[in-house]
C-alpha cells in the first residue's frame, strides 16, 4: 500500500511541477501594432533600455495582414489571400479556434511540404501560448489545427481589464501574442506605455503591421521600425541574417522566439536578435533611415543616368552616322569614370546631403572625363582597374564603402539582400577583372608573369565572392565559370575534347563544394548553406519553391521598363559591334558568355547583365577604335 501511495504522490508531484514550470518560464509578449513611429517609440519606452531598428515586412504575394502573420508564424515568407480567414471562436474551456484555418494552410503561396509542423504555435505549444486580440494576428499563436490554448478574442483598452487578462494568461503560458490597435489615440499610447513599464522584465517585441506615415514614401512600402525590450543593452538591433546594424529580417522574429526557449535549429531561416549598445538609439535609427533613403534615391538616379547613356550609345550605333558616332566616346567615358567616383565617394559621408553629393560627383566626373578624353588616355582600362581595386578593398577589408555607393548599395527597402555583394557590384567586379587584366598585361612585358595575370585576377574573384566575404552564391558560381571559360580561351581551345569538358565540370563542382564546406563550418553561415540545410530537412520541394520564386522575380524585372529598354538597347549595340571585333574578340566573348551565365543564376541577374554589357560596350568602343574603324 505504501508503495502505491509513493507512486501516486510522485505522479501528483510531477504533474504539479510540469505545470509550474510552464507558468514560471521566461515570459515573452509579442505586440502587433497598427502604428509605430520614432516619436511613439521614444514615448512608450521612456526610461527603459530597449533595442531599436527596422524590419522589412514584405511577404510573398498576395501581401496583406494574413500573409504577414503567417510569415511570422512559419519563419518564412509566404503569401495568402485574406478571403480564407473567417474569424475567431472561443470555446467554453477558454481555447480559441481560427475559422478557415485549414483553407489558409491549403492555399499558402509556398510549395514546401508539411509546413504546418513549422508553425510557432505548434513548435512551442508545450510551453504555453495565449492570445489577446480580435483579428487574424491570432495566426501567430495557432498550432497546426488552428487552435490556441487560451486567450481573449476581444480587447478592451482599459488598464484594469487589460492587465488582469495579461496576468491571467501569462500565469499559465510563457508566450503571449497581443494585438494592440493604437488608432492614433493618445490614451492608448499612454496605456501601451503603462503596459511596457509594468512588464518590462519580460521580453517585449513590438512590431507594426503598417509603415508609419512619417516614413512612407513611394520607395518605402514595407520597411518599419521595431522595438525590442529584453533586459539586455540599450542600443541597436541586428542579427546574422542581415549583418547590418539597425536591421533584422522578418524571419528573425521566429528565430528569436525559438531561441528564447531553446528550440532553434539549423533548418530555420531566421537568427537570434542581438542588441548592440548605442546610447541614443532612436536618433541613430532616424539617421540610418535618412541615409538609406538618400542612398536609394541616388542609386535610382545614377542607374537611370547609366541606362540613358547605354540607350544613347545604341541609338548612335544604330544610326551609323559619322557625326553621331563621334559623340559616343564622351558619354561612354563619363559613365565609366562616374561609377569609379561613386565607389570612391563610398569612403565619405557625402550621401547624407543629396545636393552636395550630386554636385561633387557630377562635377568631378565631368572634369576628369574632359581631361582623359582630350589626352587620349585609355579610360576604360585605367578606370576599370581602379574600380576593380576599390571593389576588392571593400570586399576584403571595408564593405561599408560598397554599401555607401550607388552601385554596391543593398536596397534595404526591397528586403531581399542586406549584406555582401549585390548583383550589380558582382557584375562590375567580374567584368572589370577581365578588362583590368588586359590593361595590366599591356604594361608588363615579361611573358610568364604577363600570362598569369588574368588567372590571378579571376581566382581572386572566386575568393571575394565566397561565403566569407561577398557572400553571393550566384556570383561565386559565375566567377568560377568565368575562370574556367578564360582557361578554355587561353589554354585549351585547340585541345578541346569530351574528357576536358568533364574535367572542367568536375573542377567547377569541387570549387563550389569547397566554398559550401567552409561555409558550413563557419559560425556566421550564409543564406546559401542554410538553404542547403533546409533542402536536407524539407526535401526537394524547398529547392523548387526557391527556384520558382527567383525565376518569377527575374522574368518580372527583365520585362519591366527601364530594364527591358536598356537590355534591348544593349543587344542592338552588340549586334552591330560584335561582327567587327578584331583586337579584343576573346575578351569580349568571355565577358558576354559570363554575363549570360550570371543573368540566369540570379533573381536580379538582369542588373548583372546590364552592368557587364555596359562595360563590354565601352571596352569595344575604345579598343576597336569606334568610330574610326566603323
Amino acid at each position: 500500500m505504501k508503495r502505491y501511495n509513493v507512486i501516486i504522490m510522485a505522479i501528483i508531484f510531477i504533474f504539479l511541477f510540469s505545470n509550474s514550470s510552464v507558468a514560471q518560464g521566461e515570459k515573452t509578449i509579442l505586440v502587433l501594432l497598427d502604428q509605430l513611429d520614432f516619436n511613439m517609440m521614444e514615448e512608450i519606452t521612456d526610461g527603459i533600455d530597449f533595442g531599436a531598428g527596422f524590419v522589412n515586412i514584405k511577404t510573398r504575394r498576395p501581401q496583406g495582414d494574413e500573409s504577414l502573420f503567417f510569415s511570422i508564424a512559419l519563419g518564412r515568407k509566404v503569401g495568402l489571400d485574406e478571403k480564407y480567414y473567417k474569424g475567431l471562436e472561443k470555446a467554453p474551456d477558454g481555447s480559441i479556434a481560427i475559422s478557415g484555418f485549414q483553407d489558409m494552410l491549403d492555399n499558402l503561396n509556398t510549395l514546401v511540404d508539411q509546413v504546418e509542423d513549422c508553425l510557432l504555435g505548434e513548435r512551442l505549444k508545450d510551453i504555453g501560448i495565449s492570445y489577446i486580440g480580435d483579428n487574424s494576428s491570432a495566426l501567430i499563436a495557432a498550432d497546426k489545427t488552428g487552435h490556441i490554448k487560451s486567450g481573449e478574442i476581444e480587447i478592451v483598452y482599459d488598464r484594469e481589464w487589460l492587465f488582469e487578462k495579461l496576468d491571467s494568461n501569462l500565469s499559465n503560458s510563457n508566450l503571449l501574442i497581443l494585438s494592440f490597435q493604437v488608432e492614433g489615440k493618445n490614451e492608448r499610447i499612454e496605456l501601451l506605455q503603462d503596459l511596457i513599464e509594468e512588464y518590462k522584465d519580460f521580453n517585449i517585441l513590438m512590431l507594426p503591421q503598417n509603415v508609419p506615415e512619417s516614413i512612407k514614401y513611394v520607395i518605402n512600402r514595407t520597411l518599419v521600425p521595431i522595438t525590442y525590450i529584453s533586459g539586455r543593452n540599450n542600443g541597436i538591433i541586428t542579427s546574422l541574417s542581415t549583418k547590418r546594424n539597425g536591421f533584422i529580417s522578418l524571419e528573425d522574429i521566429y528565430g528569436e522566439v525559438l531561441s528564447i526557449y531553446g528550440r532553434e535549429d539549423s533548418s530555420i531561416i531566421g537568427n537570434r536578435i542581438e542588441i548592440i549598445r548605442e546610447k541614443d538609439n532612436v536618433e541613430y535609427v532616424k539617421g540610418l533611415f535618412n541615409k538609406s533613403l538618400n542612398l536609394i534615391l541616388l542609386a535610382y538616379l545614377f542607374h537611370g543616368l547609366i541606362y540613358a547613356v547605354q540607350f544613347y550609345i545604341a541609338y548612335c550605333l544604330y544610326k551609323g552616322r559619322k557625326d553621331k558616332l563621334d559623340s559616343i566616346k564622351l558619354p561612354s567615358n563619363f559613365a565609366i569614370i562616374n561609377l569609379f567616383i561613386g565607389l570612391l565617394m563610398g569612403l565619405s559621408n557625402f550621401h547624407i546631403n543629396i545636393v552636395l553629393y550630386l554636385v561633387i560627383n557630377l562635377l568631378v566626373s565631368y572634369i576628369i572625363t574632359i581631361f582623359v578624353t582630350e589626352k587620349g588616355i585609355n579610360t576604360i582600362g585605367l578606370f576599370a582597374t581602379l574600380s576593380y581595386g576599390l571593389i576588392l578593398y571593400g570586399g576584403f577589408f571595408n564593405p561599408e564603402i560598397l554599401y555607401n555607393s550607388y552601385i554596391g548599395f543593398n536596397n534595404l527597402f526591397y528586403g531581399a539582400r542586406y549584406y555582401g555583394f549585390n548583383n550589380g557590384i558582382m557584375g562590375v567586379l567580374l567584368v572589370t577583372s577581365v578588362i583590368s587584366s588586359r590593361f595590366i598585361m599591356e604594361l608588363i612585358k615579361k611573358k610568364p608573369i604577363r600570362d598569369l595575370i588574368p588567372f590571378i585576377f579571376l581566382f581572386i574573384n572566386i575568393i571575394v565572392l565566397s561565403a566569407d566575404y561577398g557572400a553571393n552564391t550566384g556570383g561565386f558560381i559565375a566567377a568560377s565559370a568565368l575562370f574556367l571559360i578564360a582557361l578554355y580561351f587561353n589554354v585549351f581551345r585547340e585541345k578541346w575534347n569530351a574528357k576536358r569538358v568533364a574535367t572542367f565540370i568536375i573542377a567547377a563542382i569541387i570549387l563550389f563544394s569547397i566554398n559550401m564546406y567552409f561555409d558550413y563550418l563557419s559560425y556566421e553561415k550564409s543564406h546559401a548553406i542554410n538553404f542547403f540545410i533546409r533542402i536536407r530537412t524539407y526535401g526537394v520541394r524547398e529547392f523548387i519553391d526557391m527556384l520558382v520564386v527567383k525565376a518569377k522575380e527575374l522574368i518580372k524585372l527583365t520585362i519591366l521598363p527601364p530594364f527591358s529598354i536598356v537590355i534591348i538597347s544593349q543587344l542592338v549595340a552588340l549586334r552591330i559591334l560584335l561582327p567587327k571585333l578584331r583586337k579584343v574578340k576573346d575578351e569580349a566573348y568571355i565577358i558576354l558568355i559570363t554575363s549570360i551565365i550570371a543573368f540566369i543564376l540570379n533573381d536580379t541577374g538582369n542588373i548583372t547583365f546590364i552592368y557587364m554589357i555596359y562595360y563590354l560596350i565601352s571596352f569595344i568602343i575604345h579598343y576597336e577604335e569606334i568610330p574610326s574603324s566603323y
